[in-house]
């Protein structure tokens, strides 16, 4: 039963980052940095990052991406990786198609786009903190992180703000775009997701 419990709450935490995705993306104030670089790496290899169904993962540059991420994970630590490891990237897409079929027209206003991206991002980075709390097998991106933590030391903000900016910096270069949500999702996914961790931890233990 625990076991089955972690799952779910990993599996909920991967939807709930994937909303957040989508409410940032559909914002259009600039992506996280990841998909800064996705999009970048997208104008010079021929994948789609776009997942309107969740098949459509199958074969996306995302998934690709993904899949070398829970190699290096596994390659770090074994017991990082899971069932729910490949079953992330699919419930994120749903979470990120969700937000398409509720929100077909991009929005307008001084305020609504800042809205959808502030909420969005507090969903991404309460997302990606279920997704650690849980430990039911990382999804991939935080498979790569964790694995870097492990081999670095260094606290979980401080690699996700190096990683990141790499990934920013290689994206950018490659043509992906930025923005103002850009730099929010860098400066407080890290330190939301660590505190959030924390508190789960503390308020409800596994």
């Amino acid at each position: 039963m625990a076991k089955r419990k972690r799952m779910m709450i990993a599996a909920i935490g991967c939807l709930v980052l994937g909303i957040g995705i989508g409410l940032c993306n559909h914002a259009q104030l600039g992506t996280d940095p990841f998909t800064v670089l996705l999009v970048g790496l997208q104008r010079h290899i021929r994948f789609t990052i776009g997942t309107k169904t969740v098949s459509a993962t199958i074969g996306s540059l995302n998934l690709v991406v993904a899949l070398l991420m829970i190699l290096f994970g596994f390659l770090v630590d074994r017991k990082m990786i899971g069932v729910i490891s490949f079953l992330a990237p699919f419930f994120t897409s749903v979470g990120i198609d969700l937000i398409g079929l509720l929100f077909p027209s991009p929005v307008h206003g001084q305020i609504t786009p800042f809205i959808f991206l502030l909420i969005g991002e507090l969903l991404y980075a309460t997302g990606t903190s279920l997704c650690i709390f849980a430990n039911a097998g990382y999804d991939p991106y935080n498979s790569f992180l964790i694995g870097i933590q492990k081999l670095t030391g260094w606290k979980y903000k401080t690699v996700r703000w190096t990683v990141e900016i790499v990934f920013l910096l290689v994206g950018y270069l490659l043509g992906g775009t930025i923005g103002i949500g850009t730099a929010i999702a860098l400066l407080l996914t890290g330190p939301l997701a660590e505190r959030m961790v924390s508190f789960l931890k503390q308020k409800w233990p596994l």
